[in-house]
């Protein structure tokens, strides 16, 4: 029996209780069914209410036939037939409802009701209520999806990766932004191999993100990310390539498959976010300070339910002999930095994000490949045309200044090995043109 029929066939027992005892005096039954009348009763859904003699009559001999089952509470006869709309009306709505999912149940209604007018079409809870008795109350609901749970067996066989929005910080100038938190979570251990809070949920913080957890971590088999545009992009597909990372990409509209994550980031809300007193942090690094020693403090040293109790820092110890360290020929730093093209002006030095940088005279002129870190941009490197490539820094105005250049003496005659040859053949042509002039005068 379900428990809400138990408690009330356990409800009419304690009624009756007192009256299955022998009754030695004549008419002591009756009297006690009298007095278990006119008193009140605390029925476990409805409150105290009272009872009629008949019914704790009935209730007792029912029991003393079929025992506590016979107190259970019946079906109604009549249970899942709709008793307001006559046969030909309940047909058509379960045509209706079985044919047109995408109808609601208004729009059910206003169909019976233009086909058998309304006085026959009943009122909408009725309608509901025999929707839900043909089984057809869940029709317009999300089609059910085998949806099986999955989980790793070594630490670094899969990292998932996701964003979730985080709280908003007051800035210089009295300004609000936004804050946005990425985290790559190993499937295996539950571990948080790298977790920040950036301004900006684009490519940069992702893949700052990225390489602080490959630096901590190691590099794992898989990538499994969300579908969106960041976790799609060519650089991470591109750095996952020359790690040897096979990436996989949740199917649009399956948030499931991240449940692992999208479970850590409630912890987050729940455990984190509900004790800060945001009014009170500076700035973005004092909330990742926060958050830094949340995740090291806490999570990473406390039993987790799905690990069955065991700790997640201890489950990554116990199940990363596995993990692959970073291949000797690749250096990280260099992998994850943004690439774009510059020209070199002629006093040497190039444009980045507002400030300029003494890419050398060599480059002079040229297209160049510049590669650079836009959370560090105290250095950037010029690859040139011909695959030389150099350091810049930011121009320094004031010490350049000091700087001796080299300096050309305008008295000393340039060095050069090739003759000219023009003017030479110019004078000997005038010199025969001259000579030819001469020689007609004195034939004349």
């Amino acid at each position: 029996m379900d428990d809400t029929k138990k408690q009330i066939a356990l409800f009419r027992y304690q009624v009756i209780a007192s009256l299955l005892a022998p009754q030695e005096k004549r008419g002591a039954l009756k009297r006690a069914l009298t007095s278990l009348a006119e008193g009140s009763h605390n029925h476990p859904h409805h409150g105290l209410i009272r009872i009629g003699r008949g019914t704790i009559e009935e209730w007792l001999y029912t029991f003393k036939k079929h025992g506590l089952d016979g107190l259970l509470p019946a079906h109604r006869r009549d249970r899942g037939q709709a008793r307001r709309i006559d046969d030909a009306v309940l047909e058509k709505l379960e045509e209706l409802a079985r044919d047109r999912p995408d109808l609601s149940g208004v729009a059910l209604l206003a169909e019976l009701e233009a086909r058998f007018g309304r006085e026959r079409a009943p009122s909408l809870t009725t309608l509901y209520r025999a929707l839900k008795a043909k089984g057809l109350d869940t029709r317009g609901g999300p089609v059910r999806r085998d949806h099986r749970a999955f989980g790793f067996e070594l630490a670094g066989d899969c990292w998932q990766g996701d964003v979730m929005h985080g709280p908003s910080l007051c800035t210089t100038g009295g300004k609000r932004r936004k804050t946005y938190l990425i985290a790559i979570l190993d499937d295996a251990t539950r571990l948080i191999c790298h977790a920040e809070f950036y301004f900006a949920e684009n490519l940069p913080s992702l893949k700052d993100c990225l390489k602080q957890a490959l630096l901590k971590r190691g590099v794992p088999r898989r990538f499994y990310f969300d579908n969106g545009k960041i976790f799609r992009s060519r650089l991470v597909l591109q750095i996952a390539a020359r790690l040897g990372i096979h990436v996989i990409h949740t199917r649009p509209y399956r948030p499931q498959g991240r449940a692992k994550l999208e479970r850590w980031f409630r912890t987050v809300r729940m455990s984190f976010l509900k004790r800060l007193e945001i009014d009170k942090l500076a700035d973005l690094a004092s909330l990742n300070r926060l958050l830094f020693a949340w995740i090291e403090g806490e999570y990473h040293v406390r039993p987790h339910r799905g690990l069955e109790g065991e700790v997640p820092l201890d489950r990554w110890m116990r199940l990363s002999d596995g993990i692959r360290s970073l291949p000797q020929d690749i250096d990280l730093q260099e992998l994850f930095l943004s690439e774009t093209t510059r020209r070199v002006a002629k006093d040497g030095t190039l444009s980045m994000q507002g400030r300029r940088f003494e890419a050398g005279v060599n480059f002079i002129g040229q297209k160049v490949s510049v590669r650079f870190d836009p959370r560090d941009m105290r250095r950037i490197l010029v690859i040139g045309q011909g695959g030389e490539s150099a350091a810049a820094f930011p121009v320094d105005l004031e010490g350049n200044t000091r700087v001796k250049r080299d300096q050309e003496d305008p008295k000393a005659e340039p060095q050069r090995s090739t003759p000219l040859e023009s003017l030479d053949r110019l004078a000997r042509e005038i010199e025969s043109r001259d000579e030819d002039d001469d020689v007609q005068g004195v034939l004349a």
